[in-house]
């Protein structure tokens, strides 16, 4: 058997490979699912929160609040997911802004106790954006003659150069209706899930807060 032709295309296809494994680590992202993780500039850090674009949307039906805000603590943490912070405190709309419904303004009442909870997922070094969730949320709506709770997960992503955290829902962070009176009828009922977006800036002392995982 002439094995002179199968020596070089052996070796090219071992060559292809070794290369093909060096592009998929090359592509993949740095401290993935990381265990470890480090808030800056220091922890704990005391941060506060503004948003100008919260909506929340059930069944077609939007509450958009021009301004929002919270205020909490971010932490050093271990594991994955990873408890990275707290959020202690939350209001949506003001007396001057309320927050505004086809059928008039809107004042959500935001339940922190206990404190919702910010977990961090996966980092990417190179963007030095953090992805994650919240989950303990709790809220009470009064509009017209409904009244609902809304509880659950929202899914966010956090960006270190800017201090954004953006806030959505997926289908595995969700947020869900209960306790629905008679008067939600035509606008929602328990078990409905509601999607909540919006972007809030974070300030800690005069800085953007950092979320580093590795």
């Amino acid at each position: 058997m002439d094995t002179s032709r199968k020596q070089p295309l052996g070796a090219l296809a071992a060559v292809t490979a070794a290369a093909t494994a060096a592009l998929a680590l090359a592509a993949a992202p740095a401290s993935a699912a990381p265990s470890e993780w480090t808030v800056g500039p220091a922890s704990p850090a005391a941060f506060t929160a503004l948003s100008a674009d919260t909506v929340l949307s059930v069944n077609g039906f939007q509450v958009t609040c021009p301004t929002a805000a919270a205020a909490g603590e971010l932490f050093d943490a271990t594991g994955n997911p990873a408890h990275v912070g707290d959020i202690a405190e939350a209001s949506f709309g003001a007396e001057s802004q309320p927050c505004a419904s086809p059928v008039g303004s809107v004042t959500p009442i935001a339940d922190t106790d206990p404190a919702w909870r910010v977990q961090a997922v996966t980092h990417q070094a190179e963007t030095g954006v953090t992805t994650g969730f919240i989950e303990g949320i709790s809220a009470h709506l009064s509009i017209v003659t409904c009244d609902f709770d809304v509880t659950g997960e929202v899914a966010v992503t956090y960006d270190n150069a800017t201090g954004t955290l953006s806030i959505s829902n997926d289908d595995t962070r969700l947020l869900t209706v209960s306790n629905a009176t008679p008067g939600c009828i035509a606008l929602v009922e328990d078990g409905d899930h509601p999607t909540f977006t919006g972007s809030y800036v974070l300030d800690a002392d005069g800085q953007h807060p950092t979320i580093t995982g590795a």
